[in-house]
């Protein structure tokens, strides 16, 4: 058990209504507090901007926070008086963590099913990208079990040249920080099942995938990205950056039944979202859809929802309403939870030639309405 001090989101609500602060700008009788208003304001402002930017960090030490938070580079040459620290520190939330466990290795058939990738570490408490490499196996984790001491587990293969130490001891202080903060680092595979290529423009194609994935992990807010190249980007399910979590249910999971037909299948990447609700994955599972008309007339059509390949729920859907101009309509269903068709396919994988196809639809909507062939609308 430790404690740990985190920078609220809200950072300058809370410094407002906090006592300290407010008796740090009116008045000077704090220790070492600047008399002329200006300067105290000047002070403020400047910890103000660095709170900001570390809004959400959680610190194992008074000392490791004041030096990122009063001495750090948002400050600039302002010096920051006791009186502000104090105040501030006392504003900060002190809590005791329990550290996170080290990952579990990875099944023999996931890591197989994984073969080379690429990979990057995050750490939670600022998303930063810490850390990207290339290995096999478990190679994605062996860095925390090298960090915590865990080397009895270290059985990933790395490829290309080490680290420099310096590299090395950046690293596991970033790893040993994160996992004494009581998080846990985020493990995301760039790219994985790599094969070598010796298309010069196809590789140049796929670093320039991987480099986006990267800077995917940084946007702050997904719908309204910073890098333009993901500006109506379609949810590409085998080409793009995921979790080791997300990779693992992926090749655990066993294959799904005998679909059913008539019904219809739906790709909603959003369902695959942690902690989404029961009437959140209903509302995005609705529509609108590129539904025809002989699926909308099929009694209780089953409806098949899926992200990452992984089944997330069925609904038997009841009834279609229409969206959009006359002639370019699409629809949205109205429907209600199958127990018994959720208790055999939730959770198990299903792949585009499982639906008679050699990818997924952009639009997401698969109806099949007879065991002759698929349909996209």
């Amino acid at each position: 058990m430790a404690t740990v001090w985190t920078v609220p989101e809200d950072i300058t609500r809370v410094l407002l209504a906090a006592p300290g602060i407010r008796d740090f700008l009116t008045n000077d009788e704090g220790r070492g507090a600047a008399s002329d208003p200006k300067v105290r304001l000047a002070e403020f402002t400047a910890v103000v901007n660095s709170l900001h930017m570390n809004a959400g960090r959680t610190f194992t030490s008074v000392r490791d926070a004041a030096g990122v938070l009063f001495d750090g580079p948002a400050i600039g040459s302002v010096v920051v008086s006791d009186a502000l620290r104090l105040a501030v520190m006392r504003v900060i939330t002190a809590e005791p963590r329990e550290r996170k466990p080290v990952p579990n290795p990875l099944s023999p058939r996931v890591a197989e099913s994984l073969g080379l990738y690429v990979y990057a570490l995050r750490d939670p408490r600022d998303q930063s990208i810490f850390y990207v490499g290339v290995g096999r196996g478990n190679k994605i984790y062996s860095l925390d079990w090298d960090a915590l001491g865990e080397a009895g587990t270290l059985d990933g293969e790395g490829v290309g040249d080490t680290d420099r130490d310096e590299t090395r001891a950046a690293w596991i202080q970033r790893i040993r920080d994160i996992y004494a903060a009581g998080y846990s680092v985020d493990h995301i595979v760039l790219r994985h099942r790599i094969d070598v290529a010796h298309d010069a423009d196809a590789e140049a194609k796929e670093f320039t995938h991987v480099v986006i994935d990267a800077l995917r992990l940084l946007e702050h807010h997904p719908d309204h990205p910073v890098l333009t190249n993901l500006a109506g980007e379609p949810g590409d399910l085998e080409n793009r950056a995921m979790s080791v979590m997300e990779l693992t249910a992926q090749y655990s999971a066993q294959p799904a039944p005998d679909l059913p037909v008539p019904g219809a299948l739906i790709r909603v990447p959003a369902a695959a979202r942690r902690g989404l609700t029961a009437d959140e994955l209903y509302a995005l599972a609705r529509g609108p859809w590129r539904a025809g008309s002989a699926a909308r007339n099929v009694a209780d059509l089953p409806v098949i929802v899926f992200a990452d390949n992984i089944v997330r729920a069925v609904y038997r859907a009841s009834s279609w309403e229409s969206v959009g101009a006359a002639g370019e309509q699409e629809w949205r269903f109205t429907g209600a939870v199958d127990p018994e068709l959720e208790a055999r396919f939730v959770g198990t994988r299903v792949t585009p030639d499982r639906a008679g196809l050699k990818a997924w639809p952009a639009h997401g909507w698969v109806q099949r309405l007879t065991l002759a062939r698929p349909h996209g609308r």
